[in-house]
Order: C-alpha cells, then sequence, then structure tokens
C-alpha cells in the first residue's frame, strides 16, 4: 500500500464479489498485528482454521509507521516438515524495526503488548476503529433512524461517550444545587462588629503567642528525648562493661589451671634431677665397669676431650647468656600481665566516662524539673483563662445565639482544651522518663560496684601472678631449666672421667719419674708427682644442682 491516494486519504474502502478476499486480506492484517482475527480469537498449536487447505505453513507480515518509527510484525505457523499431513507447531510472531531488522521482541505476549503501547490501540480497539464489523455496518444502514444511534455506537465502541455526557449533566446539576444551598447559607451569616473584630484579632494575638510557647515547649521536649536517648547509650555501655568484666574472669579463670600445672613442674624439676642423677650414675658405672681398660689406653684423648668440653662449656654459657636475655624481652608471662594491667586502665577510664555521664544526666534532671515547674505554670495560667471564659459564658447565657455565628471562638476554645490534654500528656511522660531516669541511675550504680568488684579479683590475680613469676624467678635464679639441665649433666660426665682416672690407683702407683706410662707409653706424666684432681667440688656442684 505505497500508493498516494492511501497517504492522502484518511479512509478507504476494499470492494469486491463474495469470494474474493476482502475479508482475508483484514484477517491477515489483525494475524500480523495481533496474532487473532474478528472470526478467530486464539490460533494454537492444536487448531488452525487460517491455514489453507493442503499447505504446510502460512505467514502474515504487515510493515507500519507510527511516530517513534517503521516497525514490521510477521505471523507464522508451519506443519512438521512443512508437509501438508503434519502435525501443526507452535505459532510463531516477532517485531522488528523495519529499518534496521533489529527484533524487537519474539514472543506471543510480547509482540501483542508491544504493538498496543506502539500503536495505542489493543485488539479491540483497532478492531473497532479501524475495521467495520461484518454484518453489523448492514444493520446500520437498514435499520430505523431511532436504532441507528446504538447500533453505531456498538460497532465504533463510542457508547463511553453517551455515559459520559449523562454523567457530565448529573454532575452539573449536582454542583448547581450545592451552589445554591451555599449562597443561600452566605445570606444569612452577620457581619461583625468592629470591636468584636478587635476583640477577636486580640484573642488571636494571645494564641499565636500560647503556640510560640508551645513550640518552646516542645523544643524543651525534644531535649529530654535527645536526653533519654543518651541514657539508653550508657546503659548499653554498661551492658558491654560488664560483658568485659566477665570475659576478665573468665581469661583469669582460665590461667589457674597453667598456673596450677606450673606449681607442678616446679615441684616435679627438684626431683628430676635428683633421679637424673642417679640413672646416669648407674648407667656411666655400668658403662666405666665394661670400658676400664679402653679408657686406660685414651686417656690422652680423654684430655684432649675435656679441652673441648671446657670450651664447649664456655660457648654454652654464652648461648645461656643471650637465652637469658631473649628470656627478659619475650617472657609471654610479662606480656599477658602487661596486657592485664592495660585493660584494667582502659576498665578505670570507662568506669570515670560513666560518672560523667551520670553527673551531666543529673544536671539534665535539673533542667528538665525546671521545665516542668515552668508547663505547671502554664498550665495554671491556661486553666485560669478557661475559667474565665467559663464563668463569662455562664454570665452571658442569654448570649447563646452568638454562638452560632462565632465558630471561630469555639475552634479556639477546642485548641484550649486541646493544649490542656497535651500538656497533660507531657507530663505524664515526663514522670516516665524520670522513673527510668532513676532506675538506669540505680542500674549505674550496680554496674559500679559490679565492676569495682572485678577490678578488686583483676588486681589480685594480677598480683598471684606477679607473685607466681618473682616465685619462678627466685628458684630459677635468673636462668632457664633446661640450662641447669644441660649443665648438670656436662658435670656429671666430668665427674666420671674423673672417677676413671681416680679408679686407676693400682695403675698410677707404678708411674716413675722420667720412665714410661704403662698405659699410654709418655715418658712424662703429670700425675707422676701424685698431681691427682680432687673430684669433691665437682660432686658438691651437682649435689647443689640436684637440690
Amino acid at each position: 500500500m505505497t500508493h498516494p491516494a492511501y497517504t492522502s486519504d484518511g479512509i478507504f474502502a476494499i470492494t469486491g464479489p463474495t469470494g474474493a478476499g476482502k475479508t482475508t486480506i483484514l484477517d491477515a492484517v489483525c494475524l500480523a498485528l495481533y496474532g487473532r482475527t474478528p472470526r478467530l480469537n486464539k490460533v494454537t498449536q492444536s487448531g488452525n482454521e487460517i491455514m489453507s487447505r493442503q499447505t504446510g505453513e502460512c505467514c502474515a507480515e504487515v510493515t507500519f509507521a507510527t511516530n517513534t518509527g517503521q516497525f514490521r510484525c510477521t505471523w507464522s505457523q508451519r506443519r512438521a516438515r512443512k508437509h501438508p499431513g503434519g502435525e501443526l507447531q507452535a505459532p510463531k510472531h516477532e517485531m522488528a524495526n523495519a529499518e534496521s531488522d533489529a527484533i524487537l521482541d519474539s514472543t506471543i505476549r510480547g509482540v501483542a503488548s508491544r504493538v498496543e503501547s506502539t500503536t495505542g490501540m489493543d485488539f479491540d480497539r483497532f478492531t473497532r476503529s479501524m475495521l467495520l464489523a461484518q454484518g453489523g455496518f448492514a444493520a446500520f444502514l437498514q435499520a430505523a433512524a431511532d436504532e441507528r444511534a446504538p447500533i453505531l455506537e456498538q460497532i465504533t465502541g463510542t457508547e463511553i461517550y453517551s455515559r459520559i455526557s449523562m454523567r457530565v449533566h448529573e454532575r452539573q446539576r449536582s454542583e448547581r444545587d450545592k451552589l445554591a444551598l451555599l449562597q443561600a447559607e452566605t445570606a444569612g451569616i452577620a457581619l461583625l462588629e468592629p470591636e468584636e473584630e478587635t476583640a477577636l484579632i486580640q484573642t488571636l494575638k494571645e494564641q499565636q503567642q500560647q503556640e510560640t510557647n508551645r513550640f518552646a515547649s516542645c523544643a524543651a521536649t525534644t531535649r529530654a528525648i535527645a536526653w533519654r536517648t543518651t541514657i539508653d547509650g550508657l546503659n548499653r555501655e554498661l551492658v558491654a562493661l560488664a560483658a568485659e568484666a566477665h570475659t576478665l574472669h573468665r581469661e583469669v579463670e582460665a590461667f589457674q589451671p597453667d598456673r596450677d600445672r606450673l606449681d607442678r613442674a616446679l615441684r616435679a624439676a627438684s626431683l628430676d634431677g635428683v633421679f637424673a642423677t642417679l640413672a646416669a650414675l648407674r648407667k656411666q658405672q655400668a658403662e666405666d665397669r665394661d670400658a676400664l681398660q679402653a679408657g686406660e689406653i685414651a686417656l690422652p684423648a680423654l684430655e684432649e676431650g675435656t679441652r673441648q668440653l671446657a670450651e664447649s662449656l664456655q660457648a654454652a654459657e654464652q648461648h645461656t647468656a643471650r637465652a637469658r636475655e631473649a628470656l627478659q624481652n619475650a617472657a609471654p608471662v610479662l606480656q599477658a600481665v602487661r596486657a592485664l594491667d592495660q585493660h584494667h586502665v582502659e576498665q578505670e577510664k570507662v568506669v570515670r566516662a560513666g560518672e560523667a555521664g551520670v553527673r551531666s544526666q543529673a544536671a539534665a534532671i535539673g533542667t528538665e524539673q525546671q521545665a516542668r515547674r515552668k508547663k505547671s505554670e502554664e498550665r495554671f495560667d491556661a486553666e485560669k483563662t478557661l475559667h474565665s471564659i467559663d464563668e463569662y459564658l455562664n454570665e452571658h447565657s442569654r448570649d447563646a445565639w452568638l454562638i452560632g455565628g462565632l465558630t471561630g471562638i469555639e475552634e479556639q476554645l477546642a485548641g484550649l482544651l486541646a493544649t490542656q490534654r497535651d500538656i497533660t500528656r507531657k507530663e505524664a511522660e515526663h514522670n516516665q522518663r524520670q522513673t527510668a531516669l532513676a532506675q538506669a541511675t540505680r542500674t549505674l550504680d550496680t554496674c559500679r560496684k559490679q565492676g569495682t568488684v572485678r577490678a578488686q579479683a583483676l588486681a589480685d590475680a594480677a598480683a598471684r601472678l606477679q607473685h607466681g613469676r618473682e616465685e619462678l624467678g627466685r628458684v630459677l635464679a635468673g636462668r632457664l631449666l633446661r640450662e641447669y639441665r644441660t649443665e648438670q649433666e656436662t658435670l656429671l660426665r666430668e665427674m666420671a672421667f674423673l672417677a676413671r682416672i681416680a679408679e686407676l690407683t693400682e695403675q698410677r702407683a707404678k708411674l716413675a719419674a722420667g720412665g714410661p706410662c704403662p698405659l699410654c707409653g709418655a715418658p712424662a706424666h703429670p700425675f707422676a708427682a701424685g698431681n691427682v684432681p680432687v673430684p669433691d667440688a665437682i660432686e658438691q656442684k651437682i649435689t647443689a644442682l640436684g637440690e
């Protein structure tokens, strides 16, 4: 449809004899746009009355343009393998941009919805505005004059405009009646005298001043709410402090088994040295008996070994000094004590902060009490004013007819009563907040006492830990337990060497000055002149280490 006549004229007719295909063209347009026709509501996989007989597929395509662009809608359905006897397949429906061929939608419901949003017409509006229903237009032409309007409305879907016209007429009549009623009521209103207007203005100013006072009262209430929020925050801090103190108590209790194990280890260490000495002596004695001959032959080598042991002892002492320095720099017990001390200081700071918060809350309580007294005075003044108004009304009861014309005074009186109720409610809230503050203060005192008790328990635990550390240092004399064990084993070996040498009494007696040694054959021997080493000093050291 690219002929200029189709674009220049707003309406055109498709004519032809019966069976020429007029309805088929309209069905194809509807099918391409909405996936259905006026004669066939739905085309599915189970049935398709549009597809021609003995065909394997059918297709409808329409290109249309709107203010938003040019679009192309395509609807198609085929049978299996495009065979006339094949099963119907699911229909396909897609909408694309006619200029760029970009697919905008390819689902059955999605295409219908997009066509509606693009053209502004759903299927019913399209068939009524674009297509005249078959048979309906013939009935319109053959109907009488008074019957054509309903038929035309049914064909074109314009019956809604008749309903709108009826509703507009009814609304106009209703509004006209309301206007007449308002005019009648306005005619009966009496104007105020200048004195009455002045009195009302004065009353308005007084009410405005009262409103200002109420705003100030609301501001004070807001401050009280903020103060209450601060109290809640302090309560949460108190709960956190209690949890912290409980954690410290658990840490002290958790350290107690380690301390008990340390005490048991110290007691066992004193026996371990004696037992190790006894076992070493027994073992060494057996070995010495078996290796007596070999020891006598290897005496020079033993002397060289003794010298090397002395050098090793010196190196061990240097290593001991370095280990002692490392112990002083990285003792875990000292670090734990420092951490506990630091935590204790932080707890004291938190307690002091809580006390400062209590003092500030006490000051806020004083401010709140002053505000409460001020509110009480304002309420007394309001009650006095209300009482004066009541007396005035009682004295001038004969002027009750004026009340109907002075609705503003009634509203002001209702406002005064509402203000009085608001003051009473705020006083009740203030009493509740004061009770809550007293409860919070008692809770704070209780938490402070608990914090003091826990701090004392922490100090006692730190003192016990320090005492245990000092006791351990006194027992070890600044050295590690393994250092004592190493020194003890070294001295045991040295004593065994000396004992082995001392047992060679018979061989030593055969030594003569200038003669060869019967064991090693050396012409000179240090023990020839009777310089036999005495093991008493070494035995004393071993005994001291065992103790």
